[in-house]
Parts: structure tokens; C-alpha cells; sequence
């Protein structure tokens, strides 16, 4: 979905940006295609989610122009200005229409005006399902008053289908981020029992010797378990038991 089809209202162009957006396989993959998609829909000149990584950071999670945008993350870190914190600090919509006539944020208009090409408008848009925050949509154009009242109500329909998406993807990960958790320790825990038995030893002096031997090897708890479950044993080292 490079490019939108004309002749398509606006709903059967978001219908194709739900699914799109849930076809994605990652939240990485996802936070990069909503900013590929909010400059083709809205014809913009830049787009980038950011999020809040703290009470005075801000993170970037991904934009058309990453460059750019980590110049500009690192004059926000410093100033604390500027549409992306604002919003993010606010939760409200926060537009601007003329950067050159914007005496908001002195620090942060100074850098935006110095830029070859900077961008005059700009809005950002919270991305926020009930109270929890996938961060927000931060739009800028190099034209002056781009962002009309049309163009925001479009952005914000879009803006509420890209938190829908964020959100969607971010539950997916963490269910599967869960699961393989809880069979790693399943898995751990049944190597823990074979060296209870093969070494006579107490659940915690396994689970010792099993620590101990991934420390030695540098290899993951649950890859030295894999070894115990397949072999019954570990290697010579591994199984003097723990002092």
C-alpha cells in the first residue's frame, strides 16, 4: 500500500490501513510503517513516533527522515520544546501553523528555522488507547499552515488507526514474549529435576549447578537445560556440586 488509489473514500482507505497495520509482525515493523503510510495518506513531508522513556527523555521509535529526527531528539532531550514533547507531556493535540510567527518554544524554534529546508507546520497527535500511551504521531510539512482543519481531522482518524495498530501488535508481542517464558522455565524446571536426581542434591543446589555452568560456558540458563534434558548429565565441570 505505497500508493493510495484514487477514487476510494475515506473509509475504505482506513479499512486498508487497519488491516495493513495488523499484518504487521512486529511493533518495531509496525511504528515503521505508520510513518510510511501518514506521509503517503496525508501528503506531508515528514512523520515520526516518539515516546516518553521517562519524566525528561524522549525516544524515537521510528520516522521517514531518522536522521533528521535524532538531530532534532537530540535538541529536544536538551530544551524540553517542541510538538513531540509537547504532546507526549500533554496528551492534547499540538499544532502549529507557522513556526516563523510561533514564539512558544524559543530554543526549539531557533533550531527548527536553522535547518536548510525546515519545516514551517507541524502537528502531533497522542496515541493513546483508554489510559495508556503508545506515544504520539509528530507530522511536519515545510509549508506554512498545511496542517488546515481538514488535513487534522484526516490525521486525527489516522492517528486513532495507528494507536489501535501499536497497541494490537504490542499485546501480540507481549503474549508470545510470555509463552516462551513460561516454557523456558518449564524447561528449566524439568533440568533442575534430572540433576536433583542424578546428583542427589537439593532443588536449589540444582538450580545452583545449573547457573553455575552457564556462567562457566557463557550460554543462557535455558540452553544448558536443553543440555541436561537431551543428555541427562552436564560436562565434567558442571557437575562438582556448588559450594
Amino acid at each position: 500500500m505505497d500508493v493510495m488509489p484514487a477514487g476510494l473514500d475515506a473509509a475504505h482507505v482506513f479499512a486498508r490501513i487497519a488491516h495493513e497495520l495488523a499484518a504487521q509482525p512486529d511493533v518495531k515493523t509496525t511504528t515503521r510503517r505508520v510513518v510510511g503510510l501518514a506521509k503517503t495518506v496525508l501528503a506531508c513531508d515528514s512523520a515520526a513516533v516518539w515516546e516518553l522513556a521517562g519524566d525528561d527523555r524522549i525516544r524515537l521509535h521510528a520516522a521517514t527522515d531518522p536522521t533528521l529526527a535524532s538531530h532534532f531528539r537530540d535538541t529536544i532531550l536538551e530544551v524540553h520544546e517542541g510538538i513531540a514533547w509537547e504532546c507526549l507531556r500533554s496528551h492534547t493535540t499540538v499544532r502549529v501553523e507557522d513556526i516563523r510567527t510561533d514564539h512558544r518554544w524559543p530554543a526549539y524554534r531557533e533550531m527548527v528555522l536553522g535547518q536548510d529546508e525546515p519545516f514551517l507546520s507541524g502537528v502531533g497527535f497522542c496515541l493513546d488507547i483508554e489510559e495508556r500511551s503508545m506515544g504520539a504521531l509528530v507530522l511536519a510539512s515545510r509549508t506554512a499552515d498545511f496542517f488546515t482543519d481538514d488535513v487534522v481531522g484526516v490525521a486525527a482518524m489516522f492517528a486513532e488507526h495507528a494507536a489501535i495498530g501499536i497497541q494490537a501488535v504490542t499485546a501480540v508481542e507481549k503474549a508470545e514474549n510470555l509463552e516462551l517464558a513460561l516454557a523456558s522455565n518449564r524447561r528449566i524446571g524439568i533440568a533442575v529435576g534430572i540433576l536433583m536426581a542424578a546428583y542427589r542434591l537439593q532443588e536449589q543446589g540444582a538450580f545452583d549447578l545449573l547457573r553455575a555452568a552457564s556462567q562457566h560456558r557463557h550460554e543462557k540458563v535455558r540452553d544448558v537445560a536443553e543440555e541436561v534434558i537431551l543428555t541427562g548429565t552436564l560436562s565434567n565441570w558442571s557437575t562438582r556440586r556448588p559450594a
